[in-house]
């Protein structure tokens, strides 16, 4: 009587034992995922993360281009009343927006890259070209004045008169000049001053095909308006990104779109600001 109380206990313990160990085993599969919280930008102005099937895979995340100025915008301290286009065009749309963010007191500026995949803003990545390529800069700075603000933005006054004139529909005609090298056709939209340059070795119909270009898009879409002048220099060559600047004063700010290769790229992105 006595061993047969002595043998139960032992039996049940085995088994307890035994559910124990078989419960920490599947307790200890490692559930987390490769993003984490230092994955900023991936935080709450996405969707929650989608499924693609039952066994748990997920679909990585990405930005709309909203979030992205979004983002970018939250990263600039400075006190010029922060401006930035509302839309930022890609060469494909299976690549990606981002940007680096730079700031001082009285000026700022967001350089925007199109990326292969989604990279953060301000990221060491957008280092690396064979991920990322600069599309365009957009900047604003204080000045002491709202004369030097207008200087700034490179607009030219009576460009309206000359010899030479070249129908650039909607009624615009622009004027030719030459001069070290170069040539310039210029015209005038309301406050803003435009001006097409070329080299003078170059076929001048190219220069006339930018400018009647740059005025079919302004008969649809609007500049910003600039308190009090705006100024627009263009290279008809083709990927001399660091001679088109679109800028406009705004009392003694200035502010500017610059750096971008594809001439049209940068109207589409100025006249975004307006959107």
């Amino acid at each position: 009587m006595n061993t047969k109380m002595l043998v139960i206990p032992v039996v049940f313990s085995a088994l307890l034992l035994a559910s124990c160990g078989g419960s920490y085993s599947s307790d200890s599969s490692d559930s987390s995922n490769s993003y984490g919280s230092s994955n900023n930008n991936y935080g709450s102005t996405t969707k929650d993360i989608s499924k693609n099937d039952m066994s748990g895979s997920t679909k990585i995340p990405t930005l709309t281009q909203k979030d992205v100025l979004a983002t970018v915008k939250s990263k600039l301290s400075s006190d010029v009343v922060v401006m930035l286009p509302k839309a930022v065009p890609l060469s494909s749309d299976k690549h990606y927006l981002s940007a680096k963010t730079s700031d001082s007191e009285d000026a700022y500026q967001v350089i925007f890259y199109e990326t292969k995949a989604p990279i953060s803003v301000n990221s060491s990545d957008l280092k690396d070209t064979s991920k990322a390529t600069p599309i365009a800069t957009v900047s604003g700075k204080l000045y002491a004045t709202e004369e030097a603000a207008a200087e700034a933005t490179g607009h030219m006054n009576d460009v309206n008169t000359g010899v030479n004139g070249v129908d650039l529909g909607s009624g615009i005609t622009g004027y030719s000049d030459a001069g070290a090298g170069s040539t310039f056709l210029n015209w005038a939209e309301g406050r803003w001053s435009m001006g097409v340059r070329n080299t003078t070795s170059a076929d001048p119909q190219d220069s006339i095909d930018l400018a009647k270009k740059v005025v079919a898009v302004l008969e649809e879409e609007t500049l910003p308006a600039p308190h009090q002048v705006g100024g627009m220099k263009l290279e008809a060559a083709p990927n001399k990104a660091e001679g088109n600047i679109i800028s406009w004063q705004d009392g003694k700010t200035d502010y500017t779109v610059s750096d971008f290769t594809d001439p049209l790229d940068g109207v589409h992105i100025t006249t975004s600001f307006t959107e």
